[in-house]
């Protein structure tokens, strides 16, 4: 996250250690029969029935305790002990917009498991998923950083708490529930930890056979990838194979795919693996959501946040400072699940991404104030110190705010003189700030890219 307050996942190491020698993941298939193959459902998953119409979001992963860094007034530095982990944070910002909530993790019996269980607990999470365990809980300290850099993060969690899942657990919890989507954060647990990542596959495949639709964010943490890089991405493409939508910071892409990898390359690989929609956060410019209209074509539409560098917006809508970037990236998937499970009573886009219908005109519009909201959500985050995201009603007092002051631009084109089939190519103006909305041209000579005005 930069300094203009935009959303990215939350931060990683620094950019010198991600940036270490990529071999990228993005050699394109040599033809339609390797493409053919890549979209092939598992053998081992079960035909999906179609999406099951609820509401309900399962968030799987760790949950721990972030010390921030801070000054005293007689000028020492000390840390600030702050409940954390981005799917705690999911939870929070998904709960808070107005969604019902469930956290499956693994949660200590000690001060700080305490405090994470009473946290969740006071937002409104539900916790009948938690396993309460003795061992300790995560710890991770937070360095300073420069304005418009990534945070450090130092972790403390051998046998920790949140590495208590097993295969059994989720298996048991798919069967006994069913949710409108699963989603999955990583960091401090990597899928390098065997018995976790096949609690987590397990859990995927199965909701995927009850109707949901599943999240990932690899939200990466150079430090905490002991295999290799090479090694690592062949693991996290796996599994993105389980994933109806591939939520990513460009940072973890540079990991991932080299300092010089297109973002719509990496899109159009990951499609190819099977999720429906692959959403990339870009700091200052903002986040863009990559889909398939048709299998051949690749589409895109992007929103740009409600102000402009260096500020950021508060919950009243009026341009501030940006107090910290905890967090940023985890506001803007809350808000994303948010919008895609159909909150607020607004059209859901789970027909597209767990039942396979089409990302018609009326589909892109919606994603496209998803994405314009949950950006926005993501901007009051970083007015607060810490992971503190917004409410259903700071989100419309900010955004009506915006509106009023000039910066809320929402107009749709629709190209009615190329046809029936081209209705899809649609141009949306983001919800807050400045956005476009690129698809595939209909005809030879035809831009693909529509500019709001």
């Amino acid at each position: 996250l930069g300094s203009a307050g935009l959303p990215a996942s939350t931060a990683r190491d620094g950019r010198a250690e991600r940036a270490m020698p990529a071999k990228p993941l993005l050699k394109r298939p040599a033809g339609a029969a390797e493409m053919a193959a890549r979209k092939r459902p598992a053998a081992s998953e079960a035909p999906r029935p179609g999406p099951c119409g609820h509401q309900a979001l399962c968030v799987v992963g760790e949950a721990l305790i972030d010390f921030l860094p801070r000054t005293t007034k007689d000028g020492e530095s000390c840390y600030l002990p702050k409940a954390g982990g981005s799917p705690f944070n999911v939870c929070i910002a998904a709960r808070r917009l107005g969604l019902p909530v469930h956290f499956f993790g693994g949660l200590s019996t000690d001060l700080f498991g305490e405090e994470l269980f009473a946290h969740l607990a006071r937002e409104g999470v539900g916790l009948e998923l938690v396993q309460r365990v003795s061992r300790p809980s995560t710890l991770a300290f937070v360095g300073k950083a420069a304005a418009g850099a990534d945070v450090k993060y130092a972790f403390f969690k051998e046998n920790s708490a949140d590495r208590c899942l097993t295969r059994d657990h989720a298996a048991q919890v798919s069967q006994a529930h069913t949710f409108g989507a699963v989603h999955l954060s990583l960091g401090a647990v990597t899928l390098e930890d065997a018995q976790m990542a096949e609690a987590f596959s397990t859990l995927f495949r199965q909701s995927r056979s009850m109707g949901a639709f599943t999240c990932f964010d690899p939200n990466i943490r150079a430090n905490m990838i002991e295999t290799g890089h090479e090694a690592y991405c062949k693991t996290l493409e796996g599994f993105i194979a389980l994933a109806d939508i591939v939520k990513a910071s460009d940072a973890d892409i540079e990991f991932l795919c080299g300092e010089q990898a297109k973002l719509e390359d990496v899109a159009e690989r990951w499609l190819d693996c099977g999720p429906r929609l692959v959403v990339v956060t870009r700091g200052p410019d903002g986040a863009i959501a990559f889909y398939r209209p048709a299998d051949s074509t690749l589409a895109s539409c992007s929103a740009a946040p409600p102000t402009r560098p260096p500020c950021t917006i508060d919950a009243s809508g009026r341009a501030v400072p940006v107090a910290d970037t905890v967090g940023a990236g985890d506001t803007c998937t809350g808000g994303l699940l948010y919008g895609l499970l159909g909150g607020g009573g607004a059209a859901s886009l789970a027909p597209q991404l767990a039942g396979g219908a089409a990302w018609d005109a009326a589909a892109v519009l919606r994603l496209q104030d998803v994405l314009a909201a949950a950006v926005a959500a993501a901007a009051i985050n970083v007015s607060r110190p810490g992971c503190d995201p917004p409410s259903a009603k700071e989100l419309a007092t900010a955004l009506a705010t915006t509106a009023s002051t000039g910066f809320l631009r929402l107009k749709a084109h629709v190209a009615a003189a190329i046809g029936e089939a081209a209705a899809i190519r649609v141009a949306v103006a983001s919800a807050v700030g400045t956005s476009s909305c690129a698809m595939p041209a209909t005809s030879a000579g035809e831009s693909g890219e529509i500019a709001s005005e």
